[in-house]
């Protein structure tokens, strides 16, 4: 009688642990990539976070000054030229030093309206030409004492 050789059982759980481990290696990649993603995703709002907060501050020493652009400026520490202000800020939103080159910059263009100031603010990053946002504000002049 011949001998007959019964197929082993670890093949198949070899089979089955290739799988298993490819799964998890698939589920790994794409945590990987949403981790990745949320990374940016943070970056991205505190840059426009610090924009908001940089645009809020000009905005209330806009509205302090009562419209005077050569205050609003002393105010801000920005500079004042051909009837705009602007306030340049590096990549941790600080003034850049002499060396270090700005990334962002923020403009206010005030102009004359009935019985107030208004003045556009706009918060641009320079290296990729973007407008991070753009906002409207106003200012009553300040009442003679």
């Amino acid at each position: 009688m011949e001998k007959r050789i019964r197929p082993s059982k670890t093949g198949l759980f070899a089979i089955e642990l290739l799988a298993a481990a490819g799964v998890f290696v698939l589920c790994a990649a794409i945590c990987v990539g949403v981790f990745a993603r949320a990374e940016v995703m943070s970056r991205e709002s505190e840059m426009r976070s610090r924009a908001v907060n940089a645009a809020r501050n000009a905005a209330e020493c806009f509205k302090a000054s009562g419209g005077d652009l050569a205050r609003t400026a002393a105010l801000c520490g920005g500079t004042e030229d051909g009837g705009a202000l602007y306030i340049s800020y590096d990549a941790d939103w600080l003034p850049p030093d002499a060396e270090g080159a700005a990334r962002f910059r923020l403009s206010l263009v005030p102009a004359a309206a009935a019985g107030y100031t208004e003045a556009e603010i706009q918060v641009e990053r320079l290296d990729l030409g973007e407008t991070l946002l753009r906002w409207t504000v106003a200012a009553l002049p300040e009442a003679a004492a």
